[in-house]
């Protein structure tokens, strides 16, 4: 049985299983009542687990009417044409400077394997093009409409040149993708989602603040989990991404290698934890610490 959590307001979370680990990767689905609307869609290889949990939710075939991906990461976009196939009715909607990477993904694809590896990436399953007939660009404050709800688009880049986070009406949700950090079960710490190759602090910081100026009671992030949205969270975020750049460009300083610096944290979460970190969340330190370097370099 596929997990799949009502988070209230006819809006629900699929655990896609991110690459076979549970609570690491989000999808989530919002009812309406002209049709579901679906935000990220996790790896390719999620595609039967999005299916089951789509039909626990009661998502007919004709009522899928569009798969919003906050960025173009396999992630959070390899499921998109799959999904595409089998939902006739349903288009994808992307910032403009991620559209070409549905429609041409041969570039993004290559940049994923050789950060990842061979092996990695044989796992996540890859990404099909998808035709623009399919894709609906938007840019900043652009507006959607669903039934009775509607979704503004926020350019949060940072993470990403081309991430997008979605805020839902009336309900005052944002899906915030990967703009905030890394959290949930499986992490026991928040960690900065830095992945490389591109992470912008400058533009990352300012889109956190973008987020929590929406004003939203939830924050729902793709890694993984639904958070009361407050100003301290919205302090603690900046500081964390804040703290994170400075220790890694003092560590790099000292002449610290990547590898030893995530070390460092990973030493430093599991004496705070008295417990060993779960494997994913030490693989993903290694990534963030790199993707901060290549940002500082």
């Amino acid at each position: 049985m596929v997990p799949v959590t009502n988070i209230g307001k006819n809006v629900y979370v699929i655990d896609n299983g991110g690459l076979r680990y549970e609570r690491t990767n989000a999808t989530y689905v919002v009812k309406t009542d002209s049709g579901s609307i679906l935000i990220d869609t996790g790896y390719a290889i999620a595609y039967k687990r999005l299916m089951e949990g789509l039909r626990a939710i009661g998502v007919g075939r004709n009522e899928l009417k569009a798969v919003l991906l906050t960025h173009v990461h396999l992630d959070h976009c390899g499921s998109a044409p799959l999904l595409l196939r089998q939902f006739d009715d349903a288009v994808v909607v992307v910032h403009p400077r991620g559209a070409r990477h549905l429609e041409d993904p041969s570039r993004l694809l290559e940049a994923t394997k050789e950060i990842f590896g061979e092996a990695a990436f044989r796992r996540m399953g890859g990404l099909e093009p998808v035709d623009s007939s399919r894709i609906v660009r938007v840019s900043d404050e652009e507006e959607l409409e669903f039934g009775q709800v509607t979704v503004r688009a926020l350019y949060t880049p940072g993470h990403a040149p081309h991430h997008v986070a979605y805020l839902l009406e009336p309900h005052r949700f944002v899906f915030a993708g990967d703009a905030l950090s890394t959290r949930g079960p499986v992490f026991r710490v928040p960690l900065p989602d830095t992945v490389p190759p591109g992470f912008d602090i400058e533009a990352g910081l300012k889109s956190i603040r973008r987020i929590f100026e929406t004003d939203p009671r939830l924050v729902l992030i793709t890694h993984y989990g639904w958070y009361v949205a407050s100003r301290e969270l919205m302090e603690e975020e900046l500081e964390l991404y804040r703290n994170w750049f400075e220790r890694i460009g003092a560590m790099k300083s000292k002449g610290m290698d990547r590898f030893a610096i995530a070390e460092q944290f990973i030493r430093e979460f599991e004496d705070g934890l008295r417990m060993p970190l779960h494997p994913v969340a030490r693989d993903w330190i290694y990534r963030y610490v790199w993707g901060a370097l290549l940002s500082l370099s």
